[in-house]
Protein backbone atom coordinates (compact mmCIF):
# COMPACT_ATOMS: atom_id res chain seq x y z
CA UNK A 1 0.00 0.00 0.00
CA UNK A 2 1.25 3.68 -0.49
CA UNK A 3 0.10 6.79 -0.66
CA UNK A 4 1.64 10.62 -1.48
CA UNK A 5 3.78 10.38 2.00
CA UNK A 6 3.76 6.61 2.73
CA UNK A 7 4.49 3.15 1.56
CA UNK A 8 3.78 0.19 3.81
CA UNK A 9 5.21 -3.36 1.91
CA UNK A 10 4.80 -6.79 3.56
CA UNK A 11 7.96 -9.23 1.85
CA UNK A 12 8.30 -12.94 2.82
CA UNK A 13 11.87 -14.60 2.73
CA UNK A 14 12.57 -18.13 2.99
CA UNK A 15 15.10 -17.22 5.84
CA UNK A 16 14.77 -16.76 9.57
CA UNK A 17 14.35 -13.29 11.05
CA UNK A 18 18.24 -13.74 12.34
CA UNK A 19 18.88 -13.80 8.84
CA UNK A 20 16.84 -10.76 7.72
CA UNK A 21 18.04 -8.69 10.97
CA UNK A 22 21.78 -9.70 9.74
CA UNK A 23 20.62 -8.38 6.24
CA UNK A 24 19.74 -5.24 7.88
CA UNK A 25 21.75 -4.66 10.28
CA UNK A 26 25.56 -6.44 8.68
CA UNK A 27 27.47 -3.36 6.57
CA UNK A 28 28.82 -6.72 4.82
CA UNK A 29 25.61 -7.66 4.18
CA UNK A 30 24.19 -4.34 3.38
CA UNK A 31 27.00 -3.83 0.75
CA UNK A 32 25.17 -6.60 -1.53
CA UNK A 33 21.68 -5.24 -1.51
CA UNK A 34 21.21 -1.48 -0.51
CA UNK A 35 19.89 1.08 -3.30
CA UNK A 36 16.78 0.17 -5.69
CA UNK A 37 18.45 0.03 -9.29
CA UNK A 38 19.15 -3.43 -9.78
CA UNK A 39 22.26 -2.87 -11.60
CA UNK A 40 23.80 -0.10 -8.53
CA UNK A 41 26.44 -0.97 -5.89
CA UNK A 42 27.29 0.09 -2.45
CA UNK A 43 30.33 2.33 -1.93
CA UNK A 44 30.67 2.19 1.48
CA UNK A 45 27.92 1.70 4.55
CA UNK A 46 28.67 2.44 8.27
CA UNK A 47 26.33 1.38 10.69
CA UNK A 48 25.78 1.42 14.57
CA UNK A 49 23.23 -0.36 15.12
CA UNK A 50 21.84 0.97 19.08
CA UNK A 51 19.44 3.17 20.06
CA UNK A 52 20.03 6.88 18.78
CA UNK A 53 23.30 5.23 16.53
CA UNK A 54 23.39 6.13 13.17
CA UNK A 55 23.89 4.83 9.76
CA UNK A 56 25.20 5.93 6.44
CA UNK A 57 24.84 3.91 3.08
CA UNK A 58 27.02 5.18 -0.20
CA UNK A 59 25.61 3.65 -3.35
CA UNK A 60 26.08 4.54 -7.16
CA UNK A 61 23.07 3.81 -9.72
CA UNK A 62 24.24 1.99 -12.77
CA UNK A 63 24.29 5.43 -14.44
CA UNK A 64 26.71 6.39 -12.24
CA UNK A 65 24.74 9.18 -10.12
CA UNK A 66 25.63 8.53 -6.34
CA UNK A 67 23.21 9.05 -3.48
CA UNK A 68 24.02 8.66 0.51
CA UNK A 69 21.45 7.64 2.83
CA UNK A 70 21.64 8.15 6.58
CA UNK A 71 19.61 8.56 9.49
CA UNK A 72 18.95 7.63 13.48
CA UNK A 73 18.05 4.48 14.58
CA UNK A 74 15.09 5.20 17.47
CA UNK A 75 14.07 1.42 18.01
CA UNK A 76 16.41 -1.62 18.21
CA UNK A 77 14.99 -5.09 18.81
CA UNK A 78 17.23 -8.06 18.08
CA UNK A 79 15.80 -9.93 15.24
CA UNK A 80 11.94 -8.75 15.92
CA UNK A 81 11.81 -4.81 15.11
CA UNK A 82 14.08 -1.14 13.84
CA UNK A 83 12.82 1.90 13.55
CA UNK A 84 15.02 4.71 12.52
CA UNK A 85 14.87 8.39 10.92
CA UNK A 86 15.44 8.26 6.98
CA UNK A 87 16.97 10.81 4.86
CA UNK A 88 19.31 11.93 1.96
CA UNK A 89 23.04 13.30 2.85
CA UNK A 90 21.83 16.28 0.24
CA UNK A 91 18.84 17.02 1.86
CA UNK A 92 19.73 16.98 5.54
CA UNK A 93 16.60 19.11 6.50
CA UNK A 94 14.45 16.04 5.74
CA UNK A 95 13.48 13.99 8.02
CA UNK A 96 11.17 10.80 7.03
CA UNK A 97 11.19 7.66 9.08
CA UNK A 98 11.51 3.94 8.30
CA UNK A 99 10.16 0.86 10.61
CA UNK A 100 10.52 -2.61 9.69
CA UNK A 101 9.33 -5.66 11.28
CA UNK A 102 10.16 -9.48 10.96
CA UNK A 103 7.45 -11.64 11.94
CA UNK A 104 8.35 -15.60 12.42
CA UNK A 105 6.67 -18.02 9.89
CA UNK A 106 6.81 -21.56 9.25
CA UNK A 107 8.93 -21.65 6.13
CA UNK A 108 10.69 -18.18 6.92
CA UNK A 109 9.76 -14.44 8.12
CA UNK A 110 7.55 -12.03 6.72
CA UNK A 111 9.23 -8.46 6.65
CA UNK A 112 6.53 -5.85 7.25
CA UNK A 113 7.84 -2.52 6.12
CA UNK A 114 6.88 1.09 6.44
CA UNK A 115 8.28 4.60 5.22
CA UNK A 116 6.23 7.68 6.43
CA UNK A 117 6.23 11.47 6.15
CA UNK A 118 7.62 10.91 2.73
CA UNK A 119 8.66 14.52 1.72
CA UNK A 120 5.97 15.65 -1.03
CA UNK A 121 8.09 17.32 -2.93
CA UNK A 122 10.26 14.23 -3.63
CA UNK A 123 11.23 12.63 -6.93
CA UNK A 124 12.05 9.08 -5.90
CA UNK A 125 9.18 6.28 -6.06
CA UNK A 126 9.44 4.79 -3.10
CA UNK A 127 7.44 1.91 -3.39
CA UNK A 128 8.99 0.17 -6.99
CA UNK A 129 12.32 1.37 -5.35
CA UNK A 130 11.68 -0.03 -2.15
CA UNK A 131 10.35 -3.61 -3.69
CA UNK A 132 13.28 -3.32 -6.29
CA UNK A 133 15.62 -3.33 -3.23
CA UNK A 134 13.51 -6.32 -1.10
CA UNK A 135 14.37 -8.62 -4.22
CA UNK A 136 17.51 -7.81 -3.75
CA UNK A 137 17.67 -8.24 0.18
CA UNK A 138 16.64 -12.39 -1.45
CA UNK A 139 19.80 -12.63 -3.40
CA UNK A 140 21.61 -11.39 -1.15
CA UNK A 141 20.60 -14.57 1.26
CA UNK A 142 20.31 -17.00 -0.95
Amino acid sequence: MSADNFVEISYFYSHPPSKLWEAWTNPEIVKKWFGSDPNGTVLDAELDVRVDGSFKVKFANANGTTHTAQGIYKEVKVNKKLVFTWGWEEQPHIKEWVQVKFESEKDGTMMHFEHHDIDKDTSHNYAEGWRSTFEKIERALS
